[in-house]
C-alpha cells in the first residue's frame, strides 16, 4: 500500500514540478539557449542587505579596467574586474562569473539579443555588491570576509577558454583565457605579489573556467613571475558536467555544442589534458575527464541534480517514470564521477550554483555547511604545503632555508658539535654545548608553565591528561616527546572535506532550498503540498503507521525522515 501511495505522491510532485517550470519559463521544454539559472521548485531567498548605503559604498567592489586594452569582451569593449582590497590580509579570492556560452553564429547572435550583458562591458556599474564567498559581512562569510576579493564579470561567452582576438571578418572576439591571465598580471602591483594564498573560484561556466585555467595561473605565478610563495588553489561550483547521451534527441546536443564552440573560440585547455585527448581535446571541458590531469589542488561543489546538467541532457520537466529514472541515473553517474575526487561537497538537491548566494551557509551535509567544508580543505592543504616546505620539496627561499636547518640538525647528531666548529673555536665546544642544553631546558620549562595556566583555565579538560611534572627526577629533567605530543587539546569538530550525499533521490537533503508556491512566491508547508495534490491524509497516516494527529503535527524534517526510511 505504501508503494502505491508513494507512486501517487511522485506523480503529483512531477505535476507540481511541471507547473513550476512552465510558470517560470513560459513553456514546458527548456532549450539549450535558455538554461535554468535558479531552482524553480525550491529557491534561496536573498535577504536584503541591512547595512546603510554609506557602508555599502565603502565595502563595495570597485571597477578596474584591464591595463591591456587589446584584451576585450565579445563586442570589443574593454574587459576588467571588480576589486576590494584588504590590506590586513595576504589571502586573495579571484571569482570568475558564470553565464553559459554561445558556440556558433546563430547562438551568439541570439545571445547578443537576449543576454547582451554577458557579451559587453558598456553598462557595467562603477561598484558591485556580491554575496556569499565574496561578502565582507563576517556573519555571511565567516572565513573569508576580510580577504582580498576580486570579481571578474563574464563577457566572453567561451567558458573562460577563448584565445581568438577581434577580426574584421568576425562579429565577436573570444578572449576569456587572455582575460584571466591579464587579471593576474594587473593584480601584481595592487598587492598580489606580497600574498601567500590565492583561491581561483567560479560558478557554472566560471567553475569550468577555473578548471581550465588553474594550472596556467599557477605556472604564470610560480615559473614566469617567480612568486613561488603563493599557494594557488581552485574552487569550482556547479561547473562539473557529464558528456552523456541526451534523454531526448535535440538539435543542439551539449557535446556537439562544446566541440563547435572550442573551434570558434580557439579554446585553450590544460596541456596535460590535451595530451590525454589528442584527437578530442574538447572533452577537457568536462570535469571528470579534466580533473585527473590537474596538478593544482581543487575543491568541487556540485548539486547531484544540477539544473544545467538536466538542461543539456534535454530531460525537461519530469512528468513520466522514464524521465524520473533518467534523472536518478544522472545523479548516480555524477556520484560515480566523484570517486577519485579528494575534496567534494555534493548535496542531493535540484539547484544550480551556490558560492555567491547570501545564505550559502545553509547548504549542509551531515550538519556540516559548504563553507565549513571548504575552510577545512583550505586549512588541510595549507598544512600539507607547509610540510612540503619543511622537507625542502618546494623550491623557494623559505624552503631552502628550512632544508638547510634540517641538514644541520642531522649533522649535529652524526658528527657531533666539535666537527661543526672551526679550528679556532674548538676550545669553546663545551660552552656551545652548555648553551644549547640551557636553551632546550628553558623551552621545556616554558611549555610546562603554559600547560599549568591552561589546566587552571580549563580544569575539566585536564583531569585525564598526563602531568608534565612528576616526582621522578628523570622525567623532570627531560620530558618524553611522546608525552608532549599526547598532551594536545582535542579539536572541537572533525575536519572532513569530502562530503557526498548518500541518499539517491532529489531533494532528500533537509537543507535543500524550500518549496515555494510558483504563483504567490510564498513558502509552502510539506503537509499543505500533499493536501494540494488531493491525497487522503488518513490513508497517508495509515500507510506510515501513525495517526492523523501525529501526521499533522509533524514538521518538514520529521516527515522527510519518515518518508526516506519508508521508501528505503
Amino acid at each position: 500500500m505504501f508503494a502505491k501511495l508513494m507512486n501517487h505522491t511522485l506523480k503529483m510532485i512531477s505535476l507540481w514540478f511541471s507547473i513550476c517550470m512552465a510558470f517560470h519559463s513560459g513553456h514546458g521544454e527548456v532549450t539549450l539557449e535558455q538554461p535554468i539559472y535558479t531552482n524553480t521548485i525550491q529557491r534561496f531567498e536573498n535577504p536584503g542587505d541591512q547595512n546603510s548605503t554609506q557602508e555599502n559604498e565603502v565595502k563595495a567592489l570597485k571597477k578596474v579596467f584591464l591595463s591591456n586594452r587589446s584584451i576585450t569582451c565579445n563586442d570589443g569593449s574593454q574587459a576588467g574586474f571588480y576589486l576590494r582590497r584588504s590590506h590586513s590580509s595576504t589571502k586573495w579570492i579571484i571569482f570568475l562569473e558564470g553565464g553559459w556560452y554561445c558556440y556558433d553564429v546563430h547562438s551568439c547572435r541570439n545571445r547578443w539579443l537576449k543576454q547582451r550583458h554577458f557579451m559587453t562591458s558598456s553598462k557595467w556599474p562603477e561598484t558591485k555588491d556580491v554575496g556569499g564567498m565574496l561578502s565582507p559581512n563576517i556573519k555571511e562569510n565567516p572565513f573569508w570576509w576580510n580577504t582580498n576579493h576580486v570579481f571578474v564579470p563574464y563577457c566572453t561567452s567561451d567558458s573562460w577558454s577563448g584565445t581568438k582576438p577581434p577580426s574584421p571578418n568576425d562579429m565577436f572576439s573570444f578572449m576569456g583565457s587572455f582575460i584571466v591571465r591579464q587579471v593576474i598580471r594587473d593584480l601584481i602591483p595592487l598587492g598580489l605579489e606580497n600574498s601567500t594564498d590565492l583561491i581561483l573560484a567560479g560558478s557554472s561556466a566560471g567553475g569550468t573556467g577555473v578548471m581550465l585555467n588553474l594550472d596556467y595561473v599557477k605556472e604564470l605565478l610560480h615559473e614566469e613571475l617567480m612568486l613561488t610563495q603563493i599557494n594557488v588553489r581552485g574552487v569550482t561550483d556547479s561547473g562539473w558536467f557529464l558528456d552523456r547521451t541526451p534523454y531526448a534527441p535535440t538539435n543542439k546536443p551539449a557535446v556537439e555544442a562544446i566541440r563547435k564552440g572550442m573551434d570558434m573560440w580557439r579554446g585553450k585547455v590544460p596541456r596535460r589534458c590535451r595530451e590525454e585527448y589528442m584527437s578530442e581535446p574538447w572533452r577537457c571541458y568536462f570535469g571528470y575527464r579534466l580533473y585527473p590531469t590537474l596538478k593544482s589542488e581543487l575543491f568541487v561543489f556540485q548539486w547531484l541534480f544540477d539544473e544545467a546538467q538536466m538542461d543539456v541532457d534535454n530531460v525537461g520537466a519530469p512528468v513520466t517514470k522514464q524521465q524520473w529514472d533518467y534523472i536518478h541515473k544522472m545523479g548516480d553517474a555524477l556520484r560515480q564521477s566523484f570517486e577519485n575526487v579528494s575534496a567534494i561537497f555534493a548535496p542531493s538537491c535540484i539547484s544550480h550554483s551556490v558560492l555567491t548566494k547570501r545564505d550559502w551557509q545553509s547548504v549542509k551535509i551531515d550538519d556540516i555547511s559548504v563553507a565549513e567544508a571548504l575552510h577545512c580543505w583550505e586549512q588541510k592543504t595549507s598544512r600539507r604545503r607547509l610540510k612540503r616546505l619543511k622537507n625542502g620539496k618546494v623550491l623557494n627561499n623559505t624552503g631552502a632555508r628550512l632544508g638547510k636547518r634540517k641538514r644541520r640538525r642531522n649533522q649535529r647528531k652524526t658528527l657531533g658539535y666539535a666537527n661543526l666548529l672551526n679550528n679556532d673555536d674548538r676550545a669553546n665546544v663545551q660552552d656551545a654545548s652548555v648553551k644549547m642544553k640551557r636553551r632546550r631546558r628553558n623551552r621545556i620549562n616554558r611549555k610546562i608553565q603554559r600547560n599549568k595556566i591552561r589546566s587552571r583555565k580549563h580544569p575539566q579538560n585536564s583531569e585525564n591528561k598526563p602531568s608534565l611534572t612528576s616526582n621522578n627526577p628523570t622525567l623532570d629533567k627531560r620530558i618524553s616527546r611522546s608525552v608532549l605530543q599526547k598532551n594536545r587539546w582535542p579539536r572541537k569538530r572533525h575536519c572532513i572535506h569530502r562530503r557526498l550525499e548518500r541518499c539517491s533521490w532529489p531533494q532528500c537533503n533537509h537543507s535543500c532550498p524550500r518549496l515555494h508556491n510558483p504563483f504567490t512566491g510564498e513558502e509552502m508547508d510539506f503537509i499543505e503540498l500533499l493536501k494540494s495534490f488531493g491525497l487522503d491524509m488518513n490513508s497517508v497516516a495509515d500507510a506510515l503507521g501513525i495517526d492523523i494527529q501525529t501526521l499533522n503535527n509533524m514538521d518538514h524534517a520529521e516527515l522527510l525522515n519518515l518518508l526516506t526510511q519508508q521508501s528505503n
